[in-house]
């Protein structure tokens, strides 16, 4: 016997898509032949006998002015109108009283059931032979009008369903979307179990307080592994109140489909062909959703390996010169450091310092962005001076050898700001260093501060040759690179600017770039935070 698996709570029932127009399935579609062997309702009859009184008093009436073939064409009416609302056996019914009446009310001699001349014979059996094809064709007409509407509307329901099935982006919404159209279609208790490693596991449930016990989830696990059904009226368990097919592809099982069909276990031909058809829907898309996954962990995958080269090439190549350059020096430095002047020594040292916050530069970011990426990046905000953070950039600035390119521009009135004053001096500070070195050794750049709209903002703007246009929309994004690379704060792993876009996410605001910004050149970064008012 399959070991049964461990009990899954039932999900919350998924949103239904249905109609409200559509009523449940009709799952027995009748053919109009079928109409033949269906009498149909007492009303029909009662209705069909009421017309054909009708009739008859609007035909005695008649008589005076029109001959016997108009008064018999009045009865023939009134024998359609069952016809139409009931079917065959009313109309039937109410042709063979509207023939007696006939014969009784209006053929010589009256008020009697025989006939004296034979032409009214001929007559009153032409007319019993019109009323009943009559009858019956309209009936006919009627039950394929009903038969073509009824599979009408399952067609809707088919086509609804299966575009929410093909909407659905995972196992578990194509498994709620299932036990939902079973459930409308059939009025039963339907459960969708789904394979998980060589186990089923219930995944949606129609009403959410369906519950399976552990012969049931026995009964599923067989008609899983065997790809037979099992449960009611089957060979397997057939004592059980709950019917299960088997959900496969080809021969391959995706899950099991259950439905309550109650301890009679009887489920007629149409009612099986319907459910087959529904669980050959819910194999195909459950399949197709676990396929989806897998192609998109796939690429998730592949996606990672290709940040993790492109990452490491970076790192190989931007690493390689500040380290070279601190080698050097320091290695000068060791081996001629009694013969240096003393302004030589100095000169070293400093390249050493320089290299080194580069590097120091290079790590903060790689850090950044792996915790930006998990979601791990912690935020202390505090309220912060801006004109703070201003100071120390033009102090970075002037030990990179750009603080003579460097203007900033700011009111002497701007507000507080809640934020983590360290994230938000490394958010600037990679905008200010990626317009220095790809703004050209020339390039000017302006720093402002100013309140606009109730939120800070932070603009860095350069005169150099700007973003290309196929970059801009892509600015902030990691490994943007161009043929001059844009987006990389400074260290070349084009890491910077996407730090600054999560950065500033984080604090609530964001970052935008403009390119050109006047005679064709020229980048504008524009940072934005909110202002918080102190309480």
């Amino acid at each position: 016997m399959v070991e049964t698996p461990p009990r899954i709570a039932p999900p919350a029932p998924g949103f239904s898509d249905q109609p409200a127009d559509l009523p449940p399935y009709e799952v027995t579609l009748t053919t109009p032949q079928a109409e033949w062997l269906r009498l149909g309702p007492v009303r029909g009859y009662v209705e069909a006998l009421l017309s054909v009184s009708v009739g008859l008093i609007l035909a005695d009436t008649a008589q005076r002015w029109f001959n016997l073939t108009d008064i018999a064409l009045i009865l023939l009416l009134s024998v359609l109108f069952p016809a139409i609302r009931y079917g065959i056996w009313p109309a039937v019914l109410g042709a063979l009283v509207a023939f007696l009446g006939y014969n009784f009310f209006f053929i010589t001699p009256l008020y009697t059931l025989t006939v004296s001349q034979p032409r009214e014979v001929l007559a009153l059996v032409a007319f019993l032979v019109v009323a009943v094809i009559t009858a019956a064709l309209a009936g006919q007409s009627r039950e394929r009008a009903r038969v073509a509407t009824v599979r009408e509307r399952a067609i809707r329901r088919l086509y609804r369903f299966t575009r929410r099935l093909s909407f659905a982006a995972n196992r578990r919404e194509v498994a709620e979307a299932v036990a939902d159209e079973v459930r409308a279609s059939t009025a039963k208790r339907c459960a969708v179990l789904v394979g998980e490693s060589e186990r089923l596991a219930l995944t949606a449930v129609s009403p959410s307080d369906t519950d399976l016990d552990d012969l049931a989830l026995t009964a599923a696990d067989w008609a899983y592994g065997c790809k037979e059904m099992a449960g009611a009226g089957s060979s397997f368990h057939g004592d059980l109140p709950w019917l299960f097919l088997p959900l496969t592809v080809g021969r391959r099982p995706v899950g099991a489909l259950g439905l309550e069909v109650g301890h009679e276990g009887a489920l007629d031909d149409d009612e099986l062909a319907l459910l087959h058809a529904l669980s050959e829907q819910a194999a195909s898309a459950i399949d197709r959703a676990t396929l989806a996954g897998e192609a998109a962990r796939a690429r998730g995958e592949a996606e990672t390996e290709r940040v993790r080269n492109t990452l490491l090439a970076s790192i190989s190549h931007d690493f390689r010169t500040p380290l070279a350059s601190i080698l050097g020096a320091s290695t000068s430095l060791i081996d001629f450091g009694d013969r240096l002047r003393p302004e030589q020594r100095i000169d070293l040292l400093s390249s050493i310092r320089e290299e080194s916050e580069r590097l120091d530069g290079m790590v903060r970011n790689l850090l950044s962005i792996t915790r930006l990426e998990a979601g791990a990046l912690d935020i202390r905000k505090d309220w912060v001076e801006i004109g703070e953070i201003l100071e120390r950039l033009v102090d970075q600035a002037k030990r990179r050898g750009i603080g003579g390119r460097l203007k900033v521009a700011m009111p002497g009135d701007l507000p507080l700001i809640r934020a983590d004053a360290s994230l938000i001096e490394q958010a600037l500070a990679n905008v200010v260093a990626n317009a220095a070195r790809y703004g050209g050794p020339e390039a000017r750049i302006l720093l402002t501060a100013r309140q606009e709209d109730g939120r800070l903002q932070l603009v860095v703007e350069d005169d150099g040759p700007g973003i290309p246009p196929e970059i801009l929309p892509r600015a902030f994004d990691k490994f943007v690179r161009g043929a001059r690379p844009i987006g990389d704060g400074g260290d070349g792993s084009g890491l910077g600017l996407a730090i600054t876009q999560g950065i500033l996410t984080l604090h609530g605001g964001m970052a935008e770039a403009e390119s050109p910004i006047a005679n064709g050149r020229g980048t504008r970064i524009t940072l934005s935070l909110p202002i918080e008012e102190p309480t």
